[in-house]
Formats: C-alpha cells, structure tokens, sequence
C-alpha cells in the first residue's frame, strides 16, 4: 500500500468515526489530559497566562471541531474540568510521595534590611511511619552579634483533621549547643525540635523574633509524610478543586461562553430584522388610491360657465339667463 493509498484509508476511517459519540468523548479526555497538565503550571510565573489559556483552549478546541450547541459547551465544561482535576491530584500526590528528603526553608529577608533571617529548615525524616520520632531543624542567622538565648525560635506545625479543620500548633526550638553549632548567631545558630507525629497530612513552617516585634518566617511546605497515598490523594482533590485557579478558570469559561452567544444571538435578530425588512419593501402601499383621480374643472367649459354668476344678494350660484336668484327671490338688473 503506498503512502497515498494510506492517507486515503486513514481519512475515510476518521469521517466515518468523526459523527459517532466516540469522538467527542475522545477529545474531551484529551482536552481533559491538556488542563490537568495546565494545573501544574499554574505554580510557575506564568500563572496568569496559563489560568486564562485553560478555559480558552476548552471552547476553541470544540468550536473548532463544529460544535455549536450552547448545553454541549456546558457539559464540555463539566468533563473537561473532572477530567483534569482528577488528573492534577494524582499528579500532586505522586510527586509528593517521590519526594525522599524535604526541601530547605529559609526566609526570603535580607540581613542589610531585616535584623535576622532563618535557612536550612528541615525536617528528618521526611516519610516514616506514623508513630515515629521527627526532628526539625533550622539554622538562625543575625545581622549583629549576639546569643541565642536573645531570640525565639518556633515550630509552625499544621494538622488537617478535616476538610476545613486545621489544628495550628508553635512549638518552642531549642538551642542546639555550642558543640554542634556557633553560641554567635551572626555565624548561624541551630535550633531543633523533636515531635512523635501520628497518620494524618502535616504543614511546617519556622518562625523567629528577637523578643521587640521583629518576626521573621521560612515556609511553610508539607510534611512530614506519614498518612497513606489515599489520604493524600484526597486532600490535593479537594484542594484542586476548590482552588483560586479553578474558580477563576470555570468563570473565564461561562464569560467567554456568554459572549460567543450574545455575539450569535445579536447576529441571528439582524438579519431576522434585515429580512423582514425586505419583505415589506415588496409589499404595495395601502396609501395608494385604487381609483384614478378626476381632473379638476377649468374655466371655459360647461361647468365653468355654470358657476360663472353668483346671486350677490345670498351667494347662490345662478344661470346668466336668470332674470331673479332662485334661491332668495333677488331681482338682477341687466
């Protein structure tokens, strides 16, 4: 078979498949892929652009497909949107359970600006069972010279009991010792915590003050991770789906929906008006006279001498033969 006659086969068996139902579901799923892949760009600087370029691509592909029906953009939007959101947790969830060690904190403050500044915050192990020892660690550094024992440093540790439960907990760092780190914060200090942590999703983030309303902050980030796959799977569900990005996608979809049918709409009552505009212009005008008019009487004829002579006594119209007005009785003189 050569390559013309495949082009030709593979063209008839995509018309053929083109008007079945299976096509639609095809490229919703497709369509569905193409947004949860879009769920994690939105954690890049391109965020607003991929926001917006997710619901663009929802409508433009069907449209372009030959859909045209305002309840199969709607339900579009239902597939597509399951599809994807679905997708972005499994993504989120495997991407976190791949993760073997935790990321390191640090504050994003500058020791020219701020008085201190927090780094290297992490926790070890980063997945265990539950029911096992954590220990927290972050390294303190000043601008100036000075002691630990002149600051405060805290755990920032978050439980997710439930859907909106959230169990917010500080728990006081302790100075690690000289023998393991410098007792000049202006070298960096180490503070640790150790905490016995059960089966449940877990958030961590440090925080610092110098005791005179001077706060610095390093994260915040998941974990440790001791809760099953499960578990997770369904938080980053219900994360994804009810996230900023979601909401703002659904409602640039309806906004872009709205608009191509008011556009639609506006276009079909023009020339629906266009037409029957035509229409009128062929029918003939009521105003016009079916009978042709009489021509007016001009002087010289019978009619004109008839209404010649008038009666000066009553105005009556009289014959030039008359010799008295009919009418009143008035006698004319010659």
């Amino acid at each position: 078979m050569t390559r013309e006659e495949l082009l030709v086969s593979f063209r008839t068996l995509f018309q053929k498949f083109r008007p079945t139902l299976w096509f639609r579901i095809t490229y919703l799923v497709l369509l569905g892929v193409i947004v949860g892949e879009l769920y994690i760009l939105t954690l890049s600087p391109l965020a607003c652009v991929v926001v917006l370029l997710m619901p663009v691509s929802a409508f433009v592909v069907p449209y372009w497909l030959g859909e045209r029906k305002l309840r199969r953009f709607a339900g579009n939007l239902v597939v597509v949107f399951l599809i994807a959101i679905v997708l972005a947790a499994a993504m989120s969830t495997g991407a976190l359970l791949a993760q073997k060690d935790a990321v390191p904190e640090q504050s994003f403050t500058d020791l020219s600006n701020s008085p201190m500044a927090l780094s290297n915050g992490t926790v070890s192990p980063y997945r265990a069972p539950p029911q096992t020892s954590f220990m927290f660690q972050v390294t303190l550094t000043t601008a100036k010279n000075d002691t630990p024992d002149n600051y405060r440093v805290f755990l920032n540790l978050t439980v997710v009991l439930g859907i909106n439960n959230f169990d917010r907990r500080p728990f006081r760092m302790t100075y690690l010792g000289a023998n393991a780190s410098s007792n000049n914060t202006k070298t960096g200090s180490f503070f640790v915590v150790n905490q016995t942590l059960e089966d449940s999703i877990y958030g961590y983030a440090f925080s610092v003050t110098d005791l005179r309303s001077n706060w610095t902050y390093a994260g915040p980030d998941l974990g440790p991770v001791t809760a099953s796959s499960w578990t997770f799977y369904g938080f980053f569900l219900y994360v994804t789906g009810l996230s900023q990005v979601t909401i703002l996608a659904v409602v640039t979809y309806f906004a872009i929906l709205f608009l191509w049918w008011y556009t639609a709409r506006a276009r079909e009552a023009r020339v629906k008006a266009m037409a029957r505009s035509a229409e009128r212009s062929k029918e003939p005008s009521k105003d016009d006279s079916k009978e042709t008019p009489k021509p007016a009487l001009t002087f010289g004829g019978k009619a004109a001498k008839a209404t010649a002579f008038t009666c000066t006594n009553c105005g009556a119209d009289v014959e030039e033969t008359d010799a008295k007005c009919p009418k009143c009785g008035a006698v004319f003189e010659d």
